[in-house]
């Protein structure tokens, strides 16, 4: 599979997806946030993540879309890991691993099409293989079987707990610098925006051939 694609491209779609938290995106802002909204910021991105790559055209026409979110899950997922990892909620951290599971569970497939399953629990892009797979193989694996419905399904209920938790003034972890940065856009709007912009970005940037 070849690509048409920049880091502009894929920098605005997980903007997109950090849309309620853009300070939880990249490395640099993240530790100015409390382990709770990091956890908040990262299962929010990773549920429209998951729920792109269920309803995403898997075509010879939408290389680029496909490459950039199966790109998105991997480093949004690490995300998610490391927060989980430092939040003190016993609901949260079963979650997590009953997402862990479910990578586990689809471990062969999701390797076959390019998503290393590492050991430390954390995933690893295979791009080469990615590039290789056909894209009706690819939307089979992250489209058309259980895997994304049960990511869909944790990382929503893992938000609403971290939002709870927010709520009530608990860090529910260990706190750090906090920054004025964060977006409190309703989801409804949220998700809106984040329809145009895929919209946007996806009709303008395709060029690929499988």
């Amino acid at each position: 599979m070849t690509i048409s694609a920049s880091n502009t491209n894929y920098d605005a779609l997980l903007k997109c997806f950090y849309s309620s938290n853009r300070s939880a995106r990249v490395s640099y802002t993240r530790p100015t946030l409390n382990t709770t909204e990091l956890v908040k910021a990262d299962s929010e991105a990773m549920h429209k993540i998951a729920k792109n790559l269920r309803d995403l055209e898997y075509s010879t026409d939408n290389g680029t879309a496909i490459y950039n979110n199966v790109k998105a899950l991997v480093e949004t997922y690490n995300n998610l890991v490391d927060s989980t990892d430092e939040i003190n909620s016993s609901k949260i951290t079963r979650l997590q691993k009953n997402l862990s599971n479910t990578l586990k569970d689809y471990k062969d497939d999701l390797e076959d099409i390019g998503i290393k399953v590492t050991s430390s629990g954390k995933l690893e892009l295979d791009k080469s293989t990615l590039l290789s797979t056909s894209a009706s193989k690819i939307g089979k694996v992250l489209s058309d079987s259980q895997f994304t419905e049960r990511t869909i399904s944790y990382t929503k209920r893992i938000n609403r707990i971290a939002d709870n938790l927010l709520h009530t003034g608990s860090s529910a972890g260990k706190t750090t610098v906090q920054t004025d940065s964060v977006e409190t856009d309703s989801e409804e709007t949220d998700s809106e925006e984040t329809a145009a912009i895929l919209a946007s970005l996806f009709s303008s940037t395709i060029d690929v051939k499988l």
